[in-house]
């Protein structure tokens, strides 16, 4: 009998570890939670589900043309509402195609200037906050697109209820009863290859990480508009500037603004901070007016024509390591950053101005070489159609390094500790082997083609 009950406690002791695995293998198993991160979409599918919105209610989107971003202070960007959407096949690959109304210039520009018609094929960046199943708030989405066609929508279609008609405007008042046409508009028909989800809105550096790895930070007010306001006919903003950058920034009528307090970094190439005194005070040039110094943000196209704005600051050494390390010809020492903005918009705030800019869409480098007749400081890249003008590297990097520093800075001490051992443990690995070209088998096999190889020529 002792014999048989061991036995039955013996069983139940492992049925009991069997319920607390699967408990345990419940728990891993819970599904995370929708949008609760940032995730990139692709596949068809899945990309239907969020664009279900579009169909319940208006979505406003902003819309920018990337390379129209390095020849205009205030053309290329827009917004306007996402109508509907579909899928087309391309080269038998299914993707999203947006029907957007026309795109209404923002910041007094023009979303599609008449010298720079929009082509098929152009990128496009799209961006909006729709409202998802299964997400507790509106999500923000940042598309990669491009352009397809003008076209015109009509939501009803007369032929197929329930269904938009888009095709040529010319084509819809031959087709389409006139009372059917007057109930449709102008639209731009738009690729969507992938979207991005950010939950949390656009993402941000606030002032608290800011200050932590930045310091020094100076505005420099530049008249003339500085080296990006300038291009030539072959598409060049400069060749370059001979004078090396201190010396650049040391000619006369160049403002420097040293009480600038860095607010906050945006990954959408936004900068803001905060400044004492007007940006505009002070600076001289024909072109500048008192009423640019009251109302900056009717003058903007303006503003950015006569004045460039270079935001200098210096990094910590660990930023810089992470960062700069790629961009060896980038402007000022090694610690130094020098990014050329453009003014986007100025906002009162107590006895301070919280002024907002775009980063130019193109790296500020400095050719050192003494015997070089491309010496002294450029734009990379330099022509203005150039098909990466779009990125910005050092500013870009620069977010990156930010975020995992950050990150690292505030994981627990014993996850900094654990982190240290194992790099401790992978240095020691990499020393000890690094005596050794190959593995044994390697040179074992090595050795047996060489001895094969010498019966042979015996």
């Amino acid at each position: 009998m002792g014999k048989v009950k061991k036995k039955v406690v013996k069983e139940e002791k492992k049925a009991q570890a069997k319920e607390a695995k699967a408990a345990n293998g419940e728990k891993k198993k819970v599904t995370k939670k929708p949008f609760s991160g940032v995730e990139v979409y692709s596949k068809p599918g899945l990309m239907q589900q969020l664009f279900a919105g579009f169909r319940e209610a208006e979505v406003a989107g902003d819309i920018i043309r990337p390379r129209m971003l390095t020849e205009s202070a205030e053309h290329g960007r827009g917004r306007g509402i996402i109508r509907n959407f579909t899928f087309r096949k391309f080269k038998d690959q299914p993707k999203a195609v947006f029907f957007m109304s026309w795109p209404k210039g923002v910041a007094g520009g023009s979303f599609e200037p008449t010298d720079r018609l929009l082509k098929p094929g152009e990128p496009i960046t799209l961006s909006y906050a729709v409202e998802v199943d299964g997400a507790d708030k509106p999500i923000y989405f940042v598309g990669k697109a491009y352009f397809l066609r003008k076209s015109y929508y009509v939501e009803d279609n007369p032929t197929n209820p329930g269904q938009p008609w888009t095709g040529p405007r010319e084509e819809a008042k031959e087709k389409l009863p006139k009372d059917v046409f007057v109930r449709g508009e102008d639209i731009i028909e738009i690729r969507v290859d992938s979207v991005t989800s950010m939950p949390n809105g656009r993402g941000r550096l606030p002032r608290d990480i800011l200050e932590r790895y930045l310091s020094k930070a100076k505005l420099y007010v530049i008249p003339g508009g500085g080296g990006w306001a300038q291009r030539s006919t072959q598409g060049h903003f400069f060749n370059n500037i001979r004078e090396p950058l201190d010396k650049y920034l040391e000619k006369d009528g160049v403002k420097l603004i040293e009480k600038v307090t860095l607010d906050e970094f945006g990954n959408m190439g936004d900068v803001t901070m905060m400044v004492e005194g007007m940006l505009l005070s002070g600076v001289e040039h024909d072109k500048i007016r008192k009423v640019m110094l009251k109302e900056p943000n009717d003058h903007l196209r303006e503003i950015n024509t006569i004045v460039g704005f270079l935001l200098h600051f210096q990094m910590t050494d660990e930023i810089k390591d992470i960062a700069i390390r790629t961009l060896p010809d980038k402007a000022g020492k090694e610690n130094d950053v020098f990014l050329p903005l453009m003014l986007e918009y100025v906002a009162d705030s107590v006895e301070q101005y919280r002024v907002t800019f775009r980063v130019f869409p193109r790296d500020l480098v400095e050719n050192r070489a003494r015997n070089s007749m491309d010496r002294g400081l450029h734009f990379k890249p330099p022509n203005t159609l150039h098909p990466g003008s779009e990125n910005q590297v050092i500013f870009s990097k620069l977010l990156i390094a930010l975020s995992q520093r950050f990150r690292e800075d505030e994981k627990p001490d014993e996850e900094k500790l654990k982190s240290e051992k194992l790099q401790v443990s992978v240095q020691e690995r990499i020393s000890e082997q690094s005596h050794k070209f190959t593995d044994e088998k390697m040179k074992s096999a090595f050795q047996n083609r060489v001895a094969a190889k010498k019966r042979e020529d015996d």
